[in-house]
């Protein structure tokens, strides 16, 4: 199944503490059906954040955690434009 016939679950990460982030990823990880993925996405200044969630969460999942995408762009916030970064994960038993 194609990226776009998958449906997504979204984490948006935000002032969060990176320990309630990384098991709130795990738990919704575990929750996800066949054809779902995890999409998480820092933008601005939570982008390095996301990386540090990913790299913690595949610390803990080791081989289980599937990087299935990782995309970069820039989207309009009001005035401003803001670089984001989604990283899209699948869990395997």
């Amino acid at each position: 199944m194609s990226e776009k016939q998958q449906s997504r679950k979204l984490i948006l990460v935000n002032r969060t503490p990176l320990e309630e982030l990384v098991l709130n990823v795990i738990l919704t990880l575990r929750e996800l059906k066949e054809n779902e993925v995890l999409v998480l996405k820092g933008r601005g200044d939570y982008i390095p954040k996301a990386i540090d969630v990913y790299n913690e969460v595949k610390k803990r999942l080791g081989n289980a955690l599937v990087l299935k995408n990782v995309s970069i762009g820039s989207e309009k916030a009001g005035r401003r434009t803001l670089s984001y970064i989604e990283i899209s994960l699948k869990f395997t038993m």
